[in-house]
């Protein structure tokens, strides 16, 4: 028995099993973030860490299914898509996290300089991805670019340095809002007399089914970039990263009503980094050329949108004021305005 072909069934046939999907990654991805905050909170690691590597990678299972999937069939604009469409994506979780999840500014509790060094990597990577995509990638070595192993080289960097206990803070966050009864411990309690090994295990079935329904979501977002005429590209930012980031999204937000803070913006600062390392592993898959160089124009915009949310978002943390404006940060408002209106030039552009 072969593997499904999406392509032969209808269009909404393909929305829904798109539809189920992505409920495999929300609920599994909210179980994988319980477990690993749990074997979290039985580690001395910080907080901007774990929240870069424990939540980071572990929500970043269906990116990496989605990228490894489309480039394997060739779908450069799908994995271009979802990786620079997922960066700023994934910042306009934050703002949406802001609204519903904080009393007050996200940025205004996240003093720690860490973030501001992860903030400045991601735009980094940005933009170095984008140099080689627009340089059209002329150093490459049996089809594997140049720029990704530097993405690669430069996230690894990342980690590293996010590890250290170098940054140390420089000011303290005042006035922050009191988390309610059981809101902080809520896993360290519910896992309490379950193995370290058991966790593991559950953490790794959980996975199991986030790669499987990555694969789904990039195998059916193929299919429906052809059968809507919408194109991959805006299919990969629109759908398949907004999709894929559903993990992001319900760890984030239980990471913010815990009080932890740093670890949401690092969550979502390390899941963007990490984005940026996956062209190197997508170009081990594509076999017809540097994946960058085949990067369409729509992609290259999602590129510069993610940098200008990020920018948004790393000037709130820099000025770090306690302004809201319909229950967000002044930053967070902008950065979702920001998106949205990207999202309207990408529609024009696909």
């Amino acid at each position: 028995m072969g593997l499904p072909q999406f392509s032969e069934l209808s269009l909404w046939a393909n929305l829904a099993i798109f539809g189920g999907a992505a409920i495999f990654v929300w609920f599994a991805g909210a179980r994988l973030a319980g477990y690993a905050d749990a074997l979290a909170a039985r580690t001395e690691m910080s907080q901007a860490f774990l929240g870069m590597v424990v939540l980071g990678v572990a929500t970043s299972l269906p990116e990496i299914a989605t990228t490894v999937t489309a480039a394997r069939i060739g779908n450069t604009g799908l994995v271009s898509g979802n990786l620079f469409g997922g960066v700023a994506m994934q910042v306009a979780i934050l703002a949406i996290v802001d609204m519903i999840g904080v009393r007050g500014a996200l940025t205004y509790f996240t003093p720690h300089p860490v973030l501001l060094f992860q903030g400045v990597m991601l735009l980094l990577l940005l933009a170095l991805a984008l140099a080689g995509a627009v340089a059209g990638e002329p150093l490459s070595i049996m089809g594997v670019g140049f720029t990704p192993a530097l993405l690669l080289i430069g996230y690894l960097v990342t980690l590293r340095l996010s590890q250290g206990g170098d940054y140390l803070p420089r000011w303290r966050a005042t006035n922050e809002p009191e988390l309610q009864e059981g809101e902080q411990g809520e896993d360290e309690d519910r896992f309490g007399e379950t193995s370290n090994r058991r966790l593991y295990l559950y953490a790794a079935l959980a996975g199991l089914i986030i790669l499987a329904a990555g694969w789904t979501l990039a195998m059916t977002g193929d299919a429906l970039a052809e059968q809507t005429g919408l194109g991959a590209s805006f299919v990969g930012v629109a759908l398949v990263a907004v999709s894929t980031s559903l993990p992001e999204l319900s760890t984030t937000l239980a990471a913010v009503r815990r009080g932890n803070y740093e670890m949401a913006v690092s969550n979502i600062f390390g899941t963007n980094c990490l984005e940026m390392a996956l062209f190197f592993l997508a170009d081990l898959c594509y076999r017809e050329g540097p994946i960058l160089a085949a990067t369409d124009r729509s992609a290259l915009f999602a590129g510069t949108l993610g940098m200008v949310v990020t920018s948004i978002f790393l000037l709130g943390l820099l000025e770090r004021r306690d302004r809201t404006v319909l229950g967000m940060g002044i930053d967070s408002l902008l950065a979702l305005i920001a998106y949205l209106a990207g999202l309207w030039v990408l529609y024009y552009l696909r």
